[in-house]
This record gives structure tokens, C-alpha cells and sequence, in this order.
């Protein structure tokens, strides 16, 4: 059917009228900018229980990193409390395939007495797949580690982590971490974020060193593996654990203090792996 002169004066398209949006109705859903990714990059799921610093995080390794190293890191966090074992149910919805490269962020909170919780969600995070990002005693523990090594066993708490985070002097913009309301609270915003960046082979060593210093006094970041994570079902606890550097009887609630948020960034490529000084 010909489409006439009155039809297009009238906005008609094969017989048809367009259809006006009610300017009252809610505006359409639209996907965010940062869901549009170049195909040819690897795309990691990660979850994790805060839904402000380390969506944050995961935020600026993408901006600062993804481009040049080809990954996308899809971040699912829905609120704040989410229990160990959430954090990994979380992770697991949120990926599309099984064989699909998982990772679990949560810490070790006292306070929330999750301490039941994180060895079964460590043993289902391994059943399942998921690589864990332990950190005891938070995650600010990881933020700290950019700027200096830190040894002190917290046993959960993390208020000595927090002064010296605040304190640092090159932890530009920390003067009021988690003591400011809204955006200044918990997030990292554009001077906490460049505060972080060009620090992470830092952070890196450092964490590194802390595997070696465990009370377990079995554990060891020298030459570890850092290739492709196989399928679940091909590795035990243990092996899966001594992913990490950790033995594989090495009980995470002893690992104090400790952040794993290192093994991320090596299997991204961000930082090369090199054997942690004495």
C-alpha cells in the first residue's frame, strides 16, 4: 500500500497513525551506558555485599583498565548486609552460563557475626565455580593496602583500618571516609578514585605478603596459578582454596589480617604477578 501526501502530513506510516506518549506517563526504561560493551572484551561477574564502595571499585578498574585489557566486570549488588552466602547466590543469578568466570567479594564483620556463614559460603562458592575475595577485617583493609602494609590482627573490626586509611597522607580525599553523608560517605569518588589508581602494584605486593605472614603458618603467594579457573566440579576445597595461596586447611576466620582482592587483578592482567619480597 502506497503511502500518500495526507498520510504523511497526518504522520501516517503504511496506513497507520503514530502513537503520542503520554506526557504524564513514566518515562521509558533505558539500559545504562555502562551495559553496552565491546563484544570482543571478557566479561567477569562479580557480587558483593556493600552496594556503594565496591560497586565503586569495580567501577573504576573498568574505567581505568577495561579498555586496554579487555574485560568487563558486570557488578551485581543489591543492597547492603548481604550475607556471605548471599553474596554468592547473587553472583551465581547474575551470570549467564556456568562456565562463566565468577567472583564473590564479602569480609569478615564481627559485628554482623557472619562467622557461621563464611566457611559455607566459601565450600559453595567452590562447588559452584566462584572464585572468593576474602577480606579480614573489611574491605577497607584493601583500600589501605594501596597505601602502606598493615599487620595488625583486628579480629573482625576494622576501626584501626579506617584511622589509618583517613590518615594516610597520600590517601587523597579519606579525611571523612565513612564518617560524611551521601556521596562522601563509603564512595570513591573522583579524588579517593585517582588516590587508588597507579597504586595497585602496591596494593598488590602487599596483600601478597600477607598470605605469607597467615597464622596458619602453611600458606605461601609463591607460585601460584593464575591461567584460566577450571570448571568446579574438577577441583576440591582444598585445591581451590590453595588458589588463593592459602593451605587447604587454612580456616578463613584466622586469616586476619588479609585481602584477596589481589588475585582480581592479576587474573585481569591489571597487575603482573611477582614473588612477594621476604
Amino acid at each position: 500500500m502506497t503511502e500518500g501526501p495526507q498520510d504523511r502530513r497526518n504522520g501516517n506510516h503504511s496506513g497507520r497513525r503514530r502513537r503520542h506518549r503520554d506526557p504524564k506517563a513514566a518515562p521509558p526504561v533505558r539500559r545504562p551506558a555502562q551495559s553496552y560493551r565491546d563484544e570482543s572484551r571478557r566479561v567477569v561477574y562479580v557480587a558483593a555485599e556493600g552496594e556503594r564502595t565496591e560497586r565503586d571499585y569495580i567501577s573504576l578498574l573498568n574505567q581505568a583498565h577495561g579498555e586496554r585489557e579487555k574485560f568487563f566486570l558486570r557488578f551485581a549488588g543489591a543492597r547492603n548486609g548481604l550475607r556471605p552466602t548471599e553474596v554468592v547466590d547473587l553472583v551465581l543469578e547474575s551470570s549467564s552460563a556456568p562456565g562463566d568466570e565468577k567472583w564473590a567479594l564479602f569480609d569478615r564483620d564481627a559485628l554482623d557475626n557472619r562467622d557461621r556463614d563464611i566457611p559455607r559460603a566459601m565450600r559453595k562458592a567452590a562447588a559452584n565455580g566462584v572464585q572468593v575475595a576474602l577480606s579480614h577485617p573489611s574491605f577497607e583493609l584493601w583500600l589501605l593496602l594501596h597505601f602502606q602494609h598493615f599487620t595488625s590482627q583486628e579480629g573482625g573490626v576494622n576501626d584501626t583500618v579506617l584511622d589509618r586509611l583517613r590518615a594516610h597522607r597520600d590517601a587523597k580525599g579519606f579525611e571523612a571516609y565513612d564518617r560524611a553523608s551521601g556521596d562522601r560517605g563509603k564512595g570513591l569518588d573522583e579524588q579517593r578514585g585517582e588516590s587508588l589508581l597507579q597504586r595497585e602494584k602496591n596494593a598488590v605486593r602487599n596483600a601478597r605478603k600477607l598470605v605469607g605472614q597467615c597464622p596458619h603458618g602453611a600458606c605461601s603467594a609463591r607460585g601460584l596459578e593464575h591461567g584460566p579457573i577450571p570448571p568446579a566440579h574438577v577441583e576440591t576445597y582444598e585445591e581451590w582454596t590453595r588458589r588463593s595461596g592459602h593451605a587447604g586447611n587454612c580456616d578463613p576466620l584466622g586469616r586476619d589480617p588479609t585481602s584477596d582482592v589481589w588475585r582480581l587483578l592479576v587474573h585481569l592482567g591489571i597487575v603482573q604477578d611477582e614473588t612477594p619480597a621476604a
